[in-house]
């Protein structure tokens, strides 16, 4: 392990009284994501995390490539037991965008915004990237919600212009432990509203969302367009646009790219 990983045993004990009851810290692996998804199918993963700071294969939506040199981000994976209670499943990569905006202004100091369904962003650059998964498990239904953070990446290594870093931002190191930690523990927090109270979710990512309220860009798949204000997200998390007066609803599945328009 290097300075740049999280403290695996300090890391289980600051978050010993939440829903995770297993912490891995791993040198390197393809995908946390993958690898939880994989074990679903011969044990219960239900509240185990696998974490690292050198993800190889890593995955956005739409199958894309989410990459990152070694030590220059923090891959988390968290597995879930949801059951058959599949309606809400939309709202967990929701969930994990504010989770992380917490961890982050509670940890780091910089106040980030969230851009509907799964970027988190600083200084409107991109900071970090969700991507949930289900699978039906050796124990029923699991969702793995998975985050990429970019703590230590430098502008030279930024995948694209529009990225950034925790360091970048800050001007110093990031301490990979407090923010897992406190990313784990908000998260824990916020699933315990899931999926029973998913209006006060719902009440408390608008209030943190850097979409609602502004014109957007909706492409769906087949290059479709609408453009419209985004007014709100439902109680299933979807994206709510007022196009010309005409009310468009749009999961993050059935999305390809969402932007923002310029006043």
């Amino acid at each position: 392990m290097t300075a740049d990983t999280p403290d695996a045993a300090a890391l289980t004990d600051l978050v010993a009284d939440t829903r995770w009851r297993g912490v891995e810290v791993v040198d390197a692996t393809g995908s946390t994501n993958a690898d939880l998804v994989a074990r679903a199918a011969t044990e219960d993963v239900d509240g185990i995390v696998r974490i690292t700071t050198d993800q190889t294969a890593g995955r956005g939506r739409h199958a894309r490539v989410w990459a990152a040199p070694a030590g220059s981000q923090l891959a988390m994976s968290s597995a879930v037991a949801v059951g058959d209670d599949t309606e809400h499943l939309g709202w967990l990569s929701l969930i994990a965008g504010l989770a992380a905006v917490a961890a982050i202004e509670e940890t780091v100091g910089v106040r980030p915004g969230l851009k509907w369904p799964n970027d988190v962003l600083v200084d409107d650059r991109k900071v970090a990237g969700i991507l949930s998964e289900y699978t039906q498990g050796v124990a029923g239904g699991i969702a793995v919600i998975g985050i990429g953070i970019n703590t230590a990446m430098t502008p030279d290594q930024l995948p694209v212009p529009t990225a950034t870093s925790l360091q970048i931002s800050t001007g110093r190191p990031v301490d990979p432990t407090g923010l897992a930690a406190a990313f784990l523990r908000e998260l824990s927090a916020l699933l315990g509203l899931w999926p029973a109270d998913v209006d006060r979710l719902a009440e408390t990512y608008r209030s943190r969302s850097d979409t609602v309220g502004k014109r957007v860009r909706l492409v769906l798949p087949g290059d479709r367009e609408i453009v419209g204000k985004a007014t709100g997200v439902d109680a299933a998390g979807r994206i709510v646009i007022d196009s010309d007066g005409r009310e468009v609803v749009a999961a993050a599945g059935d999305v390809t790219h969402l932007r923002a328009l310029d006043d």
